[in-house]
C-alpha cells in the first residue's frame, strides 16, 4: 500500500493547529545553510547525493551544491529517460525534477 507523502500530513497539522508550518526538510534551501553552518561547508565545492529527483537533487540544485543521483531508491533509470526525452524548449528537466550533474547505478561506482 500507498502511504501519503509529508506534504499531506503537514497540511493536516497545519489545519488542526491553525498555524502555517515552515519547511526545514529537503528540498528546502533553509536546511542547506543549517548544514553548511553547522558543519563549514562550502555548498558550492559540495556534492549532494541522492536517489530522488524531486527532494534530493532538487534541494542541492536550488541550495548551490553539485549533485548526483543514484538509480538505487526512487527515480528510475527509465524516468530519467523519459525526461531527457521530453521537449520543454530544450530543457531536460523540469524544476520539480531538476536533472543531476552525473548519474551511479548504484553508490559502489563513486569510488
Amino acid at each position: 500500500y500507498h502511504l501519503p507523502g509529508n506534504g499531506a500530513l503537514v497540511k493536516a497539522l497545519e489545519h488542526c493547529s491553525g498555524r502555517r508550518a515552515v519547511c526545514v526538510g529537503k528540498p528546502s534551501p533553509l536546511l542547506a545553510e543549517l548544514i553548511a553552518t553547522d558543519h563549514g561547508l562550502d555548498v558550492g565545492r559540495t556534492l549532494f547525493v541522492g536517489d530522488r529527483l524531486d527532494t534530493d537533487i532538487r534541494f542541492a540544485v536550488e541550495s548551490g551544491m553539485e549533485s548526483a543521483l543514484v538509480l538505487t531508491g526512487c527515480t528510475t533509470a527509465e524516468r530519467v529517460m523519459q525526461l531527457c526525452s521530453e521537449k520543454d524548449g530544450g530543457k531536460r528537466s523540469t524544476a520539480e525534477e531538476p536533472m543531476p550533474n552525473v548519474i551511479f547505478p548504484h553508490m559502489g561506482m563513486m569510488g
